[in-house]
């Protein structure tokens, strides 16, 4: 039996991949419902049609074009393939029914509380508590992963918050980034009258989503609902595997630290824990393997542009204006700068000069 903590996309999708390979699988959420509370943007590139299909209703919006805004310059992109906002509850939902059809089992509301040998112990209808009986353990289970904190792989964690409100904003169906130091917000519209703003920065998010709502002259009767949580910044040394026990998604700090998004780091991170446990392969190294140099640049640039200063961003975006340079952005996927940052290097050398901030 294999014990899935956790019913987000990454915790279904794995237990809808080894159930499908004939392996009895069982997943504990903490939560009533999947999909609550909305903790994500929704955003994510096309690439993701590459690993699951998507159902139509689980897709809000399609978006080709980008603008990325410093505060004397705007850079506007037209992405080659559409990028999608989800409806994360439907999406959620749609992948843990993947599971249930091939077997799966979901138990609602049940919380992890820890691990001994191969049981591990839960907390259900708030006051109750049952032991099971399990040959693998899967932390599917978000930033905080309580399976982490039980078996020592919790490591020293550093996080983002997110803060992000829906509100009425008309526009022209256009992502927008603001990049400023320690911090990036975004307003990603859901259709030509409503929006999902946001920032997520390592302290007071609050403070520049109010600032980027002021630019905007959205007021409190905008908003329609707010969301939030935490985002773990990807830590290449962090294990992942210890014996039985496994950390995905979240839990594995497997998201993009330029961004925050992880949907299809967790969703690809899964196909990899599948196939650890059925040819009893090192999930460590095979997800090292699929994940890690794309993390790894995402961390190594994220920790370049938190030293930039205003001045820096202007460049940065003067650069990318040069038609070479701006064609090779729009035509390669964000979520693979493995494929692309050295093209992007020797059609614009100066580039290089970003490099100093690394030191």
């Amino acid at each position: 039996m294999i014990s899935i903590i956790g019913a987000g996309p990454s915790g279904c999708y794995a237990a809808y991949l080894l159930s499908k390979a004939g392996l009895k699988t069982q997943i504990f959420e903490d939560h009533k419902e999947i999909g609550n509370p909305v903790q994500c943007t929704g955003l994510v590139t096309s690439s993701i049609k590459d690993i699951i299909k998507i159902k139509n209703s689980a897709i809000i919006n399609k978006i080709n074009k980008v603008r990325i805004c410093s505060k004397d310059k705007t850079l506007e992109l037209n992405l080659k393939n559409s990028n999608l906002i989800l409806d994360r509850k439907k999406f959620d939902n749609d992948i843990a029914d993947m599971a249930i059809k091939n077997g799966t089992k979901i138990f609602l509301n049940y919380k992890f509380i820890g691990n001994k040998h191969n049981s591990i112990k839960l907390r259900y209808n708030h006051s109750k508590e049952a032991i099971v009986k399990t040959d693998y353990i899967i932390g599917a289970d978000g930033p905080l992963s309580q399976v982490a904190r039980s078996n020592n792989l919790f490591g020293k964690r550093k996080f983002m918050t997110g803060l992000q409100i829906r509100a009425k904003l008309k526009n022209d169906n256009a992502i927008e980034f603001y990049p400023s130091a320690g911090s990036f917000s975004w307003i990603v519209p859901e259709n030509s009258e409503t929006c999902r703003i946001g920032t997520a920065s390592y302290d007071n998010p609050k403070l520049y989503l109010e600032k980027l709502l002021k630019q905007k002259n959205i007021t409190k009767k905008n908003i329609i609902e707010t969301q939030g949580g935490l985002i773990p910044i990807y830590d290449p040394k962090l294990n992942i595997q210890k014996n039985n026990i496994y950390l995905i998604g979240d839990a594995a700090t497997q998201v993009k630290a330029t961004t925050g998004g992880g949907i299809i780091q967790g969703l690809k991170a899964a196909t990899s824990l599948k196939n650890s446990i059925i040819n009893n392969k090192d999930y460590q190294t095979l997800c090292k393997k699929e994940l890690g140099k794309d993390l790894y640049l995402h961390l190594k640039m994220k920790k370049i542009m938190d030293k930039f200063k205003e001045k820096d961003w202007n460049l940065l975006l003067h650069l990318f204006s040069n038609k070479e340079t701006k064609n090779t952005i729009e035509q390669f996927d964000r979520d693979y700068p493995s494929r692309f940052l050295i093209k992007l290097a020797l059609k614009e050398p100066r580039l290089l000069y970003f490099l100093k901030f690394l030191f």
